[in-house]
């Protein structure tokens, strides 16, 4: 299974913005990392301080949410049970619409195009070290919580891609992170 290389399915990417399916974080970490470039062994040395393990792909597999390549990927995917240390703060989709209720239409557009904007640059411009970054992510709530992220991830870019680079991204996220008009 390491040298295996996996990619998101159409069910992994929508799993990543709708949170259908109460995923333990280690395993949503991990299919947010899932990038179709690096191989299994690459991100199980890296996840491995908060217990990704293998099961921790084949669970993401049971879902459909991932598949790859190599003898190993093409395996049957095993049954999943609903994990009963998966933490009761992922809002099912069901009961988002309360939620969608209590916040404007236009922040909650809002936040969800941040959401997206980061995941893709995180992991196209920092790649496996942008990882704190991620997860950084996947816990904002508010736009407070995204023009924070900003700040670092400018940072990274800078560093890693060059100014003009990121400066281009601080002109797209200012315009994300715009108060709507």
């Amino acid at each position: 299974m390491r040298d295996t290389v996996f990619f998101k399915t159409e069910a992994g990417a929508q799993e990543i913005t709708a949170r259908q399916i109460r995923l333990h974080p280690r395993v949503r970490s991990l299919l947010v990392l899932i990038d179709g470039k690096h191989r299994a062994g690459e991100l199980l040395d890296t996840l491995q301080t908060i217990g990704v393990t293998e099961d921790s792909f084949r669970e993401l597999i049971g879902h459909g949410l991932i598949a790859g390549t190599g003898a190993e990927a093409n395996a049957p995917p095993v049954a999943i049970e609903a994990s009963p240390d998966a933490p009761d703060t992922e809002i099912p989709a069901a009961a988002g619409e309360d939620v969608a209720q209590a916040a404007p239409a236009d922040e909650q557009e809002q936040r969800r195009a941040l959401y997206a904007y980061f995941n893709l640059h995180i992991r196209e411009t920092l790649g496996l070290r942008g990882f704190m970054l991620q997860l950084q992510v996947e816990k904002a709530e508010t736009l407070a919580d995204y023009a924070a992220i900003r700040d670092q991830f400018l940072a990274a870019a800078r560093k890693s891609k060059g100014e003009v680079v990121a400066a281009a991204m601080q002109a797209e996220l200012d315009r994300l992170l715009a108060p709507p008009a």
